[in-house]
């Protein structure tokens, strides 16, 4: 079985631009997304890929030596996904963003293991904060995706356009966690960066980090979680300008 992992960034991001270059810790944020999904087992191989605009071309060069780099079209990021994972032949596609400085190993390897066991085409999460997990789409399935899809959402966030044809394919979600102390690790916004470096400063070692570790943090000091708490989290069908 051979899974590749793909991570889609650029620099373009309108609400904060650069952040997948920002520093967290001793490290840009792009590279703990990276070094959380080289410590899932079930991957075998993890390509950065972003866009082939000329603004992109520093992190390119900055990921060169943390991961492959695939570059593609900037708006059609369904196509660039796709066109990163197939010359790897892959069975499954994890797709991870990242502006996720946390997402969890162990998380992610329990979806890909439910993709694979389950006979699924596509398994996210169900209850889970944001950041902490990826998607796991079967190759197969992804390529139709990237074959078929139309509408400008479905091309821009990936993966939409197999959870919404749940008649074509088989969906499915790892079950919810307990309730989580704090529902957002991702960055979207100067006040989520704030909150990743926070965390970053607390937690003492290199990446990945797992929930429970950032859920400890946080209940030893709640106040960390107002940094980001009033974040509007955009829609997928919200398509940048």
């Amino acid at each position: 079985m051979q899974v590749v992992a793909v991570i889609q960034a650029r620099t373009g991001s309108t609400r904060l631009p650069g952040k997948v270059l920002a520093l967290v810790g001793d490290r840009p944020l792009f590279a703990w997304t990276i070094a959380a999904l080289r410590a899932v087992p079930a991957i075998d191989v993890v390509v950065l890929a972003t866009s082939d605009e000329p603004a992109d071309d520093g992190l390119a060069a900055a990921a060169a030596g943390l991961a492959l780099v695939h570059r593609g079209s900037a708006r059609d990021v369904l196509a660039r996904v796709w066109e990163a994972a197939a010359p790897h032949a892959p069975d499954f596609v994890v797709r991870g963003t990242a502006d996720n400085p946390f997402p969890d190993p162990d998380v992610i390897g329990a979806q890909v293991a439910a993709c694979a066991g389950g006979d699924f085409d596509y398994v996210g999460t169900s209850g889970y904060p944001l950041g902490i997990a990826a998607e796991v789409a079967r190759a197969s399935a992804l390529e139709t995706a990237a074959r078929e899809a139309t509408a400008p959402a479905e091309r821009e966030h990936v993966t939409p356009f197999l959870y919404g044809h749940p008649d074509r394919f088989r969906v499915g979600r790892l079950p919810a966690p307990a309730a989580p102390r704090h529902s957002r690790y991702t960055v979207d916004t100067p006040d989520d960066l704030a909150f990743a470096r926070a965390l970053a400063a607390r937690i003492g070692h290199p990446p990945p980090v797992r929930l429970a570790e950032l859920e400890a943090i946080v209940a030893r000091e709640p106040s960390l979680a107002d940094l980001n708490a009033d974040v509007r989290q955009k829609h997928w069908q919200e398509v940048e300008p």
